[in-house]
């Protein structure tokens, strides 16, 4: 996971930021979830803030367990998470998976400069990470018809491995 990070930053103890550089997929899934739903229930957070700025790449989980961060901020935060977001070939994927319902997305964003800190990547099992790609491709099922037909199959056979195994 060299070519990827995940930062952390909070502003005015009441924005959570979250950095994502690189090329970020699968392997940092658990650690994401893990963090932002934590962060994001404590008493005090009123906003969350998605950085994409710097990233290069997003997979399919990472772009699920993202929607999972957005749905999570709406009900638990005062207004809908921003994703910060200029790259294009990135918007149009987001774009595509329906974020525009969750989150809102932004080219800019004027903040103070942060201090952030570098989440680490959680060990986990395999069984921790096939639950987390199944999740994370169901949240995306539940935003668009086009994502249902996408990730279908996915999660059946991912689902179906697990009952066999």
């Amino acid at each position: 996971m060299s070519d990827s990070k995940v930062l952390v930053g909070l502003q005015d103890k009441q924005r959570f930021w979250l950095k994502l550089e690189g090329d970020v997929r699968v392997p940092w899934c658990v650690s994401l979830e893990t963090y932002c739903e934590a962060v994001i229930q404590q008493p005090g957070i009123k906003s969350v803030c998605v950085d994409l700025l710097a990233t290069d790449n997003l997979d399919s989980t990472t772009l699920g367990v993202l929607a999972k961060v957005a749905i999570y901020t709406s009900s638990h935060c005062d207004e809908k998470a921003i994703l910060l977001c200029h790259d294009e070939n990135i918007l149009r994927l987001v774009r595509s998976m329906g974020f525009e319902s969750v989150f809102d997305i932004r080219n800019s964003f004027a903040a103070e400069v942060l201090d952030f800190d570098e989440l680490p990547l959680l060990a986990c099992t395999e069984a921790d990470m096939k639950d987390a790609v199944i999740n994370a491709h169901k949240t995306l099922m539940d935003m668009t018809e086009d994502n249902r037909a996408s990730f279908g199959s996915l999660v059946s056979a991912l689902e179906n491995e697990i009952d066999k195994g």
